[in-house]
């Protein structure tokens, strides 16, 4: 299925849109995959579950924010309810050729690399959550001037990560995007199998020589290091929100074999699953005293 094209329609007086999002839930890949002209910003609320952007999978939760450029499929999908802030707006929403005046050279880099889509960090993140959570409150000049504010705060910060790989480009075809699609699908729904390049590939109708050619020409990745990605990404959430051994979780992940289950998950999170469950529970044990 191709990814959706979707029509952001601002009003008639509005120079960029603004809207706060609630769903019950949308835990299918096909109800969300979608791209737009417009660059985006991404704050959840509440919800958590899978981020799709270009050809990257990642588990998203709660304060999660992203800048998305223009035209990059993205999709968030989860079975639980959820509540963003999204505002969307043209490239040059504040006329044309005000991108290219020394004053917008920043804002301008930082919108180029959101092709690659951004995910913001630390101090940054916690600084745009409160100043979008702030744009919300108005309907005037003063809500143009912090969405300003909340491009140039990201243009002078490195407290970022870009989401896709540097050599993703949003110009694949129409085509390619929806076979990428089509296999994040797959894994999504096939993970906790074995899951192996020969049925991979026959789900594309490539041979597996083409199918190896065709994964790492459009995600810079090994078919193994995205699947590993996905389902170590997915072991960490149950690490932090279930009581399943390591053991089960390694199982219900699509492993076999446990201490290798573990090897990977050091190399992908930088520790073993126990060491990572340990220090959330120390995280959570000090917040709980502290509220």
């Amino acid at each position: 299925m191709k990814p959706e094209f979707e029509k952001i329609d601002y009003g008639s007086k509005s120079s960029f849109n603004s809207v706060k999002i609630i769903r019950n839930n949308r835990p299918v890949l096909t109800q969300a995959w979608h791209f737009h002209p417009q660059i985006e910003i991404c704050y959840t609320l509440k919800s958590s579950g899978t981020r799709y952007v270009g050809n990257n999978i990642s588990q998203y939760s709660e304060g999660d924010l992203v800048l998305l450029g223009s035209n990059l499929p993205h999709g968030f999908t989860t079975s639980n309810m959820t509540e963003q802030y999204v505002i969307q707006f043209d490239y040059d929403f504040l006329g044309k050729g005000f991108m290219s005046t020394i004053e917008m050279e920043g804002i301008k880099s930082i919108l180029q690399l959101a092709k690659r889509g951004i995910v913001l960090n630390g101090e940054l993140k916690e600084d745009i959550q409160a100043k979008v959570k702030h744009l919300f409150l108005y309907d005037n000049m003063k809500k143009l001037i912090i969405l300003l504010d909340i491009l140039d705060s990201i243009a002078l910060s490195d407290q970022w990560t870009t989401i896709c790989s540097e050599q993703y480009t949003s110009s694949i075809r129409i085509g390619q995007l929806s076979r990428i699609k089509k296999l994040f699908t797959y894994i999504e729904e096939n993970f906790h199998h074995d899951i192996t390049v020969h049925s991979a590939s026959q789900l594309l109708n490539l041979t597996e020589a083409g199918f190896y050619k065709f994964i790492q020409k459009h995600t810079k990745k090994k078919f193994t290091t995205i699947l590993n990605d996905y389902r170590i990404s997915h072991a960490s959430k149950l690490l932090i929100n279930d009581n399943l051994t390591i053991a089960q979780i390694c199982y219900q992940c699509g492993y076999n074999n446990l201490s290798y289950f573990n090897r990977k998950f050091k190399e992908i999170m930088g520790k073993t699953p126990k060491e990572f469950r340990s220090k959330y529970n120390v995280k959570q044990n000090t917040k709980s005293n502290i509220d």
